[in-house]
């Protein structure tokens, strides 16, 4: 005979008689036998699953601490552009309630459970003054039904307002207009996951110890009753009643069953196809292949769909194609000082990078040493005068002068000696 059972006690021929010291009798026999709950969970019972909140935090807090970029290409390549007033919008000051920072991370909580995120753009005609977020219950779409030339308008706190003045980023969505969340496209697994939280949470609410009540004796239904109902009332909240057991009535602790034992697999199972679901395993912080693969299989696709986002509602027309939005991410490998260090060192031995350069990503103030490497120490070359200098010679040379045709001038001639 299960545990489960034991709210339903009748008068058996043995004389062994079991308790559960439980109050939500009837709510735990209708999860048990799976009659009541809903496939499909709110928004806010996911997020009491400990699985989906901390992956959840993960990813949101990773990705709306990375820095946004805005990037132009023009004919000399592509150039950085670091006063805008709308990197200020997306990366300090969002003009709202709410900071830059906790602005994408609520939308990026809201692209993950529900499929899509929303930030109202208010725009003075070209000029951006705040971006605010929308919780994700406080607007409502409208759209004139077309698959072809649709069309949407939101509506917020009763004024409706166009296309171009909400920032929407949607999951998964076939029609632009309704995206798919976690919620939405594994509804099984975490209803699973909760109605195992809420079981639990009734059983071990009540704070009592299970077990069998054995008597010696046979015991009528009212008397069976009376008991049960006085074992309750011992361990219900906020009481200090005693129960005096009859002689030949005693208690037997009863160890964990071989149901709560595989609810306890069944939790952990769940809780590792949860983190999967978001792309984490149980070594991604703790190995860098793991979290290489966690970063492109997870972070980069909601990056991309974000910077999509920004590039089609924040940037005017004519800037569209020359000019984009990009997350910096080089403040991921800042946590693994060694592995930054030896890509820095990569970088510097091959010359794509400077010395002042690297100070620059690491918040450092330069030192004013501008040149690149060209060879193992013996060659520098210095971009923005076109010169290259040999340190064991003392002598400059035009880099172009390296390449005149019928041969190379004295100073080329001498820094080639040494090469």
């Amino acid at each position: 005979m299960g545990i489960f059972n034991f709210w339903n006690v009748e008068e058996r021929d043995s004389a062994d008689v079991a308790v559960q010291n439980n109050n939500n009798e009837e709510e735990l026999d209708v999860l048990l036998n799976g009659r009541v709950f809903d496939t499909r969970i709110t928004r806010e019972q996911a997020m009491s699953i400990p699985a989906v909140a901390s992956a959840i935090n993960i990813i949101s807090g990773i990705i709306a601490g990375l820095p946004v970029k805005l990037m132009q290409r023009n004919e000399e390549g592509l150039k950085e552009i670091a006063n805008d007033a709308r990197l200020t919008l997306l990366n300090l000051d969002a003009g709202g309630i709410i900071g830059a920072y906790e602005m994408k991370k609520s939308l990026i909580t809201d692209y993950l459970l529900d499929g899509e995120g929303a930030i109202f753009v208010d725009k003075r005609g070209n000029n951006i003054n705040t971006l605010q977020y929308l919780p994700y219950n406080n607007y409502v779409m409208l759209t004139n039904g077309r698959v072809i030339n649709r069309a949407i308008m939101y509506q917020i706190e009763g004024r409706k307002y166009r296309y171009d003045e909400v920032m929407r980023v949607v999951r998964n969505s076939v029609n632009g207009y309704k995206g798919q969340g976690i919620i939405d496209e594994n509804p099984v697994l975490l209803s699973t996951m909760y109605n195992a939280l809420i079981y639990e949470n009734g059983a071990m609410s009540k704070g009592g110890k299970k077990g069998f009540l054995k008597s010696e004796n046979r015991l009528t239904q009212a008397m069976l009753d009376a008991l049960k109902k006085a074992w309750n009332k011992l361990y219900s909240n906020n009481n200090s009643d005693v129960i005096v057991l009859n002689k030949g009535v005693s208690f037997e602790a009863a160890d964990s069953t071989a149901t709560e034992n595989q609810l306890n697999e069944n939790k952990q199972t769940n809780s590792e196809q949860i983190y999967k679901l978001f792309g984490l395993a149980n070594d991604t912080f703790t190995n860098n292949d793991a979290f290489n693969v966690f970063v492109k299989t997870a972070l980069v696709p909601i990056m991309n769909n974000l910077t999509e986002c920004f590039n089609r509602f924040l940037l005017l027309e004519k800037e569209k194609g020359d000019f984009y939005f990009t997350f910096d991410m080089k403040d991921l490998i800042k946590s693994d000082m060694l592995s930054r260090y030896q890509a820095y060192q990569i970088a510097l031995e091959k010359g794509w990078l400077t010395i002042d350069e690297i100070r620059a990503y690491e918040d450092l103030e330069p030192l004013g040493i501008e040149f690149v490497k060209l060879g193992l120490d013996s060659v520098l070359y210095y971009p923005k005068e076109n010169k290259v200098y040999t340190p064991n010679t003392g002598i400059y040379a035009e880099f172009d002068s390296m390449n005149e045709k019928g041969g190379v001038n004295n100073e080329s001639r001498i820094e080639g000696q040494n090469g």
